[in-house]
């Protein structure tokens, strides 16, 4: 995991993915992408109430933003101790992450990002979710593994294998709701032969499931919850499972999200 793509805007939340993906790439002596994503192909076609498209002297006003951030977050990462670049294209965000993750190991992202879920489940790397002021900067806590037994959990599980060796302790969570659903024990077993020695916590479902893993996470201090995505939408994968809708919405930990 040595490929980090990190979406960068004026956003309050961006110094959250910087410093994250700064201590990622130092942990796993990664690099560090820094992507500027504007449409302005579809800016120049946008025509607000019916009126004229936008002037190309508006267009070469957020150019300009965009080369001034650049520049700025150059100047202060030149001095830091991690390999990075940073880019500017004009594709649309989710589009521009989804082209670069080709080449991505992971996309460090924010929950409150409006785009967040086109970007998990159109990406074909894991995408790391910070709540806002909650970097990830340090790894001596525990992680907690949400597994129900599911294609998406299991993909989460092998994406998130590179960090899962960083932090203090494994441990994976199952609500048992289906009788033929994998047991976490084999999720355990996989990890075992990786040298990844988790805990197993099997619990019956009572009230939402969502709940029961953020609470179960704050009980263990828990500096990281790994879950499966599941888009139910085929048209536009966009509408969520409701554990991953409720955990997107309220979690306080940083979510490794997998689809």
């Amino acid at each position: 995991m040595r490929s980090i793509l990190c979406p960068a805007d004026t956003a309050e939340t961006l110094d959250d993915r910087v410093e994250t993906a700064l201590a990622l790439a130092r942990a796993l002596r990664g690099h560090v992408t820094f992507q500027i994503a504007t449409p302005f192909a579809q800016m120049a076609l946008w025509e607000p109430f019916g009126g004229a498209a936008l002037s190309a002297e508006v267009i070469n006003e957020v150019r300009a933003a965009d080369e001034q951030l650049a520049r700025d977050l150059d100047a202060r990462l030149s001095r830091d101790d991690v390999a990075f670049d940073v880019v500017l294209t004009d594709q649309g965000r989710v589009e521009g992450v989804a082209a670069a993750a080709r080449f991505t190991d992971l996309v460090v992202a924010s929950l409150d990002d409006p785009a967040l879920e086109e970007i998990a489940l159109g990406s074909r790397c894991p995408v790391l979710a910070l709540p806002r002021g909650v970097p990830l900067l340090a790894f001596d806590k525990p992680v907690l593994l949400a597994w129900d037994g599911g294609h998406e959990a299991a993909a989460a599980m092998r994406a998130a294998l590179p960090l899962l060796t960083l932090f203090s302790a494994v441990h994976i969570l199952m609500v048992r709701e289906h009788e033929d659903s994998f047991p976490a024990r084999d999720a355990a077993c996989y990890l075992s032969r990786h040298d990844i020695h988790a805990e197993v916590h099997e619990v019956e479902r009572h009230g939402a499931i969502a709940a029961t893993i953020a609470e179960t996470a704050q009980e263990l201090g828990a500096g990281l919850i790994v879950m499966g995505l599941f888009g139910k939408s085929r048209l536009r994968e966009l509408l969520l499972g409701g554990v991953s809708r409720a955990l997107l919405d309220s979690s306080k930990v940083p979510l490794l999200l997998a689809h």
